[in-house]
C-alpha cells in the first residue's frame, strides 16, 4: 500500500541498482518499529542460559527495549509530523522552513576516492568525479542497507546550499521512528555547529547519552546492548563543513580505544568512521562540497551528492505552498514561464525564498509581478517583507520599515559577521543584546534550541535558521558598516587563495559569502544600502566599486573550470554588463570544465557573462554531468562557435534536449558529442537540428552507439547544409551494411567530396560554401573563372577489411553510380580474384 503524502520528502537516490522511493515503504506504521524489538528480546530469550544471571540479563533487555521505545518518542517529537505540523500553524512562515519534494542524490563509487588521493585534481578532492556517477533511482533502504557483520558502514552526503541536507536527515529521523528503518533499532543525530561547543574530552557513552537523549534508568546495561547491537544502529552526523575543529586525525586508524576512553569529538568521530568505536554500525554524514578529511577518504564507503529539484518537482513545491490561494494557478505559470526564476527553483531553499515573495507580491493584488533577478537580491526581498508582514511593526514604505528596527537590524549583522570569522554558529544568550534577540526571534530569522555539553545543564542556544542567511547578513555588515573601510573590505574578498589553492581557507563557512557580496554591489542594491548606512550614493557606491574591481582582477588569474563558474556566479549577482563583458573577455580561453556537476544555476550564470561579451567561444565539458534542464538554458547562449561535449552519460534523451536548443546558437561552427551513447535514433535527431544553424561545419559524433544510422535521411540533411566540410562517425561499430549505405548514398550527395572508412574508422569530408574539396581534393579555379562552376571529383577510401568477393557487385553498383570519382582504395579487403573480376 503506497503512502499518499506528496510534498513530504520522497527521497531518490542515485546509483546503478533500480529505482523506488521512501513512499514505497511508507505503509508501514509505528506498531512494526516498537515490534521489530520485543521480536528480537523474545529470541535472546529463548537463547538465553539458565541460571543466576538469567535476572540480570532480563533486567538488561527491559532496559533495552524501554530506551528504544524512549528514543522512538524523543525523535518523533523533534522531527516528526507533530512538529512539522506546528510550524506550518505559524501565521508567518519560517524562511527555509519548507518541505523536501523528490530530492535526487547522486550517488559514486566511493573506493574510487582511495585511487584519485595523489592525482590534482581540478574540483575540491571530496567530490566524486561526474563520470562515477549514475542516473537510476533506488530506494532510501538501499543507501542504508544492512553492513556485513562487524564492518562500519560510512555514507558521506554533500550538496550545496540549501539543497535540503538537513531537512533529509530530519526526514530519516523520522521514517525511522515510524517504522519504515526496521534494520536500525537506535537513530542518533548530532549537529556539528553544536558539536562545536564541546571544549572537552568525551566516552561515546557521553556523546551518546548526554548529548542526545539519555536512559531514565540503568544507562550501563543499556550502553552494553547498543556495542551488542552495533550493526543494527544508525548514527548521522549533519554539516561536517561546520565543524570548526581541525580533523587531522589519520593516527586514529592505527589504535583501538576502549569504548570508556574520554577523547576529543573529532578523534570520536573519527574512530566511529574507522570502526574502531561500535564496529559495524553505520555512520552517515552531511556536508557541503569541501575537501574530505584524509582520514575519510580511506573509510567512506558511500560517496553521494544530494541534488535539487526538476521541473515536475518545482511545479509540485509551487502547487502545495499555493494550495490555499485562488492564485495558485497563476503562480505556477509565472515560475514556469520564467527561465530564471526557474533555474533558482531548482535549488529547494531558494524555491521557498521565491515562493514567500511571489505570495506577498500576489496578496497585494499587484497585477504586474516585477521579482528580483538574482539570489542577493531575492534574500533581500524576503528580509523586507518579514519586516513588513509582522503585524505591530511600523507600518509604511521600505525606509519606514527598516528606520522603525534599525538598530537591531545592525546589531544582526554585527552578530552574523562575528560569527563567521569566529567560525561560530551557535550562539548563547550572552552573545547577543537583548533586542537584537527580540527582534530577530520575533521575525523567525533566529531559531532558537536546546544546547547540550557533556556534563552540564541544558543552556538555550540561537542559530541563524540557514547558515546562508548568516553569511548574506555578514556579507551586508561590511558594506552598511561606517567601521569597514575599502583596505578592510578589499581583504574581506580577497579571494585568489581560495579559488586557486587546494588547502582549506580560513573561512570555511564562507561559501556563499563572496556571492552575496558580488550581489550587493550591484545598482539594484543601491537604494537598500544608502538607506541601511545612511549615507550618500556616492559613500555606498565606493564599497561597491571595490567589489567589482576584485572581480574584474580575479578574471585575469589562472582559475579551475569550477573557480570560473563561481567567478560568472558572482558576474551575474552584480547585474552588471560592463563588468560581465570584461570578465567575459578575459575567460575567453578558459571555458573547459572537467569531471563535475554543472546544475542550472551554474548554466545561467555562465550564459550571463557568454553573451554579455563580444567573442565567439569554445564551450567544452569534459566528463561533466549536464542535466537536461541546462541544456534548456544553454539554448539560450549566442556567442558560442564550437560546443563539446564528451561524456558517456551522453545518450539520446541527451540528444534529443541539446537538439531543441542548437537552433538558437547561431554562431555555432563545430559540434561535437564524443564517447556517449548516442544511437541511429539521437544521431537523426541532431543532424536536423543542426541543419538549422547557418554557419555548421563540423559534426563529431565518435565513440557512440550509432551502429545503423538513417542513412538517406541524415545524408539528405547534409546535403542543405551549405558550410559543412565534416562529418566524423568513428568508433561507432557502424555494420558493414551501413558503410557500404553511406558509400552509395555518400557520392551521389551533392556536397560530398570524400569518403574515408578504415576499420573503426568513418569520416565523410563536404565541400563548405567555398565549393573547394576538402583533404586530397585540392580545386584551384582560375582567377578570371570564378564564375564558372568547377567539376566535382570524389574520393572514396573504403579500407573496412570486411569486404569480400560476394560484395563485389554491390561495390561496383556503387561505383558506377557516381561518374565524377577521381580516387577509389579498396586495399586491405579480402575481396579476391573473383571479386576483383567484377
Amino acid at each position: 500500500m503506497e503512502y499518499d503524502l506528496p510534498l513530504d520528502l520522497e527521497v531518490l537516490l542515485m546509483s546503478s541498482a533500480g529505482e523506488g522511493n521512501f513512499s514505497q515503504t511508507e505503509g508501514c506504521t509505528d506498531t512494526r518499529a516498537q515490534q521489530s524489538v520485543p521480536t528480537g528480546s523474545a529470541r535472546r530469550r529463548r537463547c538465553s542460559s539458565s541460571g543466576s544471571d538469567k535476572d540480570a540479563k532480563q533486567r538488561r533487555l527491559d532496559a533495552f527495549v524501554k530506551y528504544q521505545h524512549l528514543l522512538i518518542n524523543s525523535v518523533r517529537q523533534r522531527y516528526g509530523r507533530r512538529r512539522a505540523a506546528e510550524a506550518q500553524e505559524q501565521t508567518q512562515p519560517l524562511p527555509f522552513n519548507q518541505t523536501f519534494v523528490n530530492v535526487v542524490i547522486h550517488q559514486s563509487k566511493a573506493p574510487r576516492l582511495k585511487e584519485r588521493t595523489e592525482k590534482p585534481r581540478e574540483d575540491m578532492a571530496g567530490a566524486p568525479e561526474a563520470e562515477e556517477c549514475a542516473d537510476t533511482a533506488v530506494k532510501v533502504s538501499d543507501l542504508l542497507c544492512e553492513a556485513p557483520s562487524h564492518t562500519t558502514k560510512v555514507i558521506f552526503l554533500f550538496g550545496k546550499p540549501g539543497i535540503g541536507k538537513t531537512r533529509l536527515m530530519h526526514r530519516i529521523c523520522q521514517k525511522w521512528a515510524e517504522g519504515v528503518l526496521p534494520q536500525f533499532l537506535f537513530t542518533f543525530l548530532f549537529e556539528f555547529r553544536q558539536l562545536n561547543l564541546l571544549k572537552g574530552k568525551l566516552t561515546l557513552q557521553e556523546l551518546l547519552f548526554d548529548m542526545f537523549l539519555q536512559p531514565e534508568d540503568s544507562p550501563d546495561a543499556v550502553f552494553q546492548a547498543l556495542l551488542e547491537n552495533a550493526q543494527q544502529t544508525l548514527i548521522i552526523f549533519d554539516g561536517l563543513d561546520e565543524f570548526a575543529v581541525n580533523m587531522d586525525v589519520s593516527s586514529s586508524s592505527k589504535r583501538g580505544p576502549a569504548p570508556t576512553s574520554p577523547v576529543s569529538i573529532s578523534q570520536l568521530f573519527a574512530d566511529l568512521c574507522h570502526g574502531n568505536l561500535l564496529p559495524g554500525c553505520t555512520v552517515l554524514v552531511t556536508s557541503r562540497p569541501k575537501r574530505l578529511p584524509d582520514f575519510l577518504l580511506h573509510t567512506v564507503g558511500v560517496l553521494a551528492e544530494i541534488g535539487g529539484f526538476d521541473h515536475e518537482k518545482v511545479e509540485e513545491y509551487v502547487s502545495h505552498y499555493f494550495c490555499q490561494h485562488s492564485f495558485r494557478e497563476r503562480a505556477i505559470a509565472h515560475v514556469k514561464n520564467n527561465t530564471k526564476l526557474l533555474s533558482m527553483c531548482f535549488i529547494p531553499a531558494l524555491c521557498n525564498i521565491v515562493c514567500i515573495c511571489l505570495e506577498y507580491l500576489f496578496l497585494k493584488q499587484q497585477m504586474n509581478v516585477e521579482l528580483p533577478q538574482t539570489m542577493t537580491q531575492f534574500y533581500i526581498k524576503m528580509f523586507l517583507i518579514f519586516l513588513n508582514k509582522q503585524r505591530g511593526d511600523c507600518a509604511g514604505d521600505e525606509e519606514t520599515q527598516l528606520n522603525c528596527n534599525k538598530k537591531a537590524i545592525l546589531g544582526l549583522f554585527d552578530l552574523a559577521l562575528r560569527g563567521l570569522e569566529e567560525k561560530k554558529l551557535v550562539f548563547y544568550v550572552s552573545d547577543i543584546p537583548e533586542d537584537v534577540k527580540e527582534f530577530a526571534s520575533l521575525h523567525g530569522l533566529l531559531t532558537v534550541f536546546e544546547v547540550k555539553t557533556s556534563g552540564t545543564c541544558p543552556e538555550v542556544g540561537y542559530a541563524f535558521v540557514h547558515l546562508s542567511l548568516q553569511e548574506f547578513f555578514a556579507a551586508l555588515c561590511l558594506m552598511v558598516s561606517r567601521r569597514v573601510d575599502k583596505n578592510y573590505l578589499k581583504k574581506k574578498f580577497f579571494l585568489k587563495s581560495k579559488w586557486t589553492l587546494r588547502n582549506e581557507t580560513k573561512t570555511e563557512f564562507m561559501e556563499s559569502f563572496h556571492i552575496f557580496l558580488s550581489g550587493l554591489s550591484s545598482r539594484q542594491c543601491r537604494t537598500f544600502l544608502m538607506l541601511l548606512a545612511e549615507q550618500d550614493e556616492a559613500w555606498v557606491q565606493e564599497k561597491q566599486d571595490v567589489i567589482l574591481q576584485s572581480l574584474r582582477k580575479l578574471a585575469a588569474t589562472h582559475l579551475s573550470g569550477p573557480k570560473v563558474l563561481e567567478l560568472c556566479h558572482c558576474t551575474f549577482e552584480t547585474q552588471d554588463l560592463k563588468v560581465a563583458q570584461h570578465i567575459g573577455s578575459l575567460l575567453n580561453f578558459k571555458y573547459e570544465f572537467k569531471n563535475f556537476r554543472l546544475t542550472t544555476l551554474d548554466m545561467s550564470a555562465l550564459v550571463f557573462v557568454i553573451n554579455s561579451g563580444q567573442d565567439l567561444i569554445c564551450l567544452d565539458f569534459a566528463g561533466c554531468l549536464v542535466d537536461t534542464d541546462c541544456l534548456e538554458v544553454l539554448a539560450g547562449c549566442k556567442n558560442v562557435e564550437h560546443l563539446s561535449f564528451r561524456s558517456r552519460r551522453c545518450g539520446d534523451d541527451f540528444a534529443a534536449a541539446l537538439s531543441k536548443g542548437l537552433q538558437g546558437m547561431g554562431n555555432l561552427k563545430k559540434l561535437e558529442l564524443t564517447g556517449g551513447t548516442i544511437t541511429a535514433e539521437g544521431m537523426t535527431n541532431l543532424v536536423q537540428a543542426a541543419s538549422q544553424c547557418p554557419h555548421l561545419e563540423e559534426i563529431n559524433l565518435q565513440g557512440n552507439r550509432i551502429q545503423d544510422p538513417e542513412v538517406k535521411r541524415v545524408m539528405d540533411l547534409f546535403s542543405r547544409m551549405e558550410k559543412l566540410k565534416k562529418v566524423d562517425l568513428s568508433n561507432n561499430h557502424l555494420s558493414l551494411n551501413a558503410v557500404l549505405s553511406l558509400a552509395k548514398e555518400g557520392i551521389v550527395c551533392q556536397n560530398v567530396t570524400e569518403l574515408c572508412a578504415r576499420v573503426d574508422t568513418m569520416i565523410i569530408y563536404f565541400s563548405g560554401t567555398s565549393g573547394k574539396a576538402q583533404r586530397s581534393l585540392d580545386l584551384k579555379l582560375d582567377e578570371n573563372k570564378e564564375h564558372i562552376i568547377p567539376a566535382r571529383h570524389v574520393n572514396l577510401c573504403l579500407q573496412d577489411h570486411r569486404l569480400f568477393s560476394l560484395h563485389a557487385k554491390m561495390i561496383v553498383a556503387i561505383l558506377q553510380s557516381c561518374p565524377c570519382l577521381s580516387e577509389v582504395d579498396l586495399s586491405g579487403n579480402r575481396l579476391g580474384d573473383e571479386g576483383c573480376s567484377c
